[in-house]
């Protein structure tokens, strides 16, 4: 399988489209409220290999629906804040974006992990991407 050659296009095309809607929510606040939502972005796109391995690991079919609707990790992004309520406002101006659906969301923050790792998980799915 080469996902790749067929959806790398469409892979980029959706991190980059997210990263300017981000940055534009950036910008937008700082006009508003004279600082900045968040310090920085972080983004990757997963490698094939890294895809193939974890389709592999989940036992689910080396498939592009498996890779890029089941593991649903193929992108990521990470916002880094400066303050916790920083955080906050930015899962909220987030959430009402119209043209994404959240899929899941887990608050490490509230919630807290034993070795006390701190933040916020979205599962974000992109409807106007076809694959």
């Amino acid at each position: 399988m080469n996902i790749y050659e067929k959806y790398e296009p469409t892979l980029h095309q959706i991190l980059d489209d997210f990263t300017t809607q981000l940055v534009n929510l950036n910008k937008s606040y700082q006009e508003n409220y004279h600082e900045s939502l968040f310090e920085h972005l972080n983004e990757r796109i997963k490698t094939q290999k890294s895809i193939i391995e974890k389709c592999q690991r989940k036992n689910l079919p080396v498939t592009p629906y498996s890779a890029l609707r089941e593991n649903r990790d193929s992108i990521g992004v990470r916002i880094v804040c400066n303050f916790i309520d920083d955080i906050y406002t930015c899962i909220n101006l987030i959430e009402k974006m119209s043209d994404i659906e959240i899929v899941t969301k887990k608050d490490y923050i509230t919630n807290a992990k034993p070795n006390d790792y701190r933040s916020y998980h979205f599962i974000i799915f992109f409807p106007n991407f076809i694959f």
